[in-house]
């Protein structure tokens, strides 16, 4: 095995989903899954698309949506290293139910439906060391939807302002930031808002000295209050 299969290796054992399994059904996955580099705005698959198979994001961001009934743009999640995404039809025999958007240029892994299929008959160990990875990402899904249903948007916009600190490793510096890397209009969605009243709660935010904006950056001012207001 060489240095770029022993590295790609160990980003698959760092995906959720995979993190149970042993380095031989590691390895038995990575032989016949595809990288693939995605530009920036680029399409990954469409809503109603046959299903080739699910994906793991191994750098970038990606945007997954679904078009309501009059025509709105819901995004359901904003996926972002190191996850999987696209597994619910996997075991359905469905098409594509929602669709997949490079937020910026991203580097995914393609795992085909028939040939991981295939090995889970070979290899059933592997399925029921994966229920825990399912267990976990269902578990995420859940708390978003709890979240909003029961929150305030100012609660919603706190709590994803603090996963993003944890995810930039700013978590411990005097003023923890984040950068916007995506628009406000997608980020608006993911919480169950729109971009206006979005603004509002930042510039709400801002006006109670909690956070203050320098242009993309987020600077956070009072942590305590922050994490007040994400429960």
């Amino acid at each position: 095995m060489n240095k770029t299969e022993s590295k790609f290796d160990y980003s698959l054992s760092e995906i959720p989903m995979f993190s149970e399994l042993n380095a031989k059904q590691l390895k038995l996955i990575s032989s016949f899954s595809k990288l693939k580099v995605i530009s920036k705005g680029e399409n990954i698959f469409n809503e109603g698309d046959y299903y080739l198979g699910f994906y793991a994001l191994l750098k970038g961001m990606i945007k997954v949506s679904k078009i309501s009934n009059n025509g709105n743009e819901s995004v359901v999640h904003i996926i972002k290293p190191i996850n999987t995404f696209a597994e619910a039809p996997l075991f359905e025999g469905t098409n594509y139910p929602v669709s997949a958007k490079a937020l910026e240029e991203s580097l995914i892994l393609l795992i085909p439906k028939e040939k991981f299929i295939d090995l889970i008959y070979k290899e059933p160990e592997i399925s029921l060391r994966m229920l825990t990875g399912f267990a976990k990402k269902m578990r995420a899904l859940v708390n978003q939807l709890e979240d909003i249903s029961s929150k305030e948007v100012i609660n919603r916009l706190a709590k994803y302002i603090l996963d993003e600190i944890n995810l930039s490793g700013t978590e411990n510096i005097s003023e923890p930031f984040i950068k916007l890397s995506v628009p406000k209009s997608t980020i608006a969605s993911y919480l169950g808002t729109i971009t206006e009243t979005l603004s509002r709660t930042f510039k709400k935010l801002q006006d109670e000295k909690v956070i203050r904006v320098d242009g993309k950056k987020i600077f956070v001012c009072d942590i305590k209050r922050l994490k007040e207001l994400s429960k």
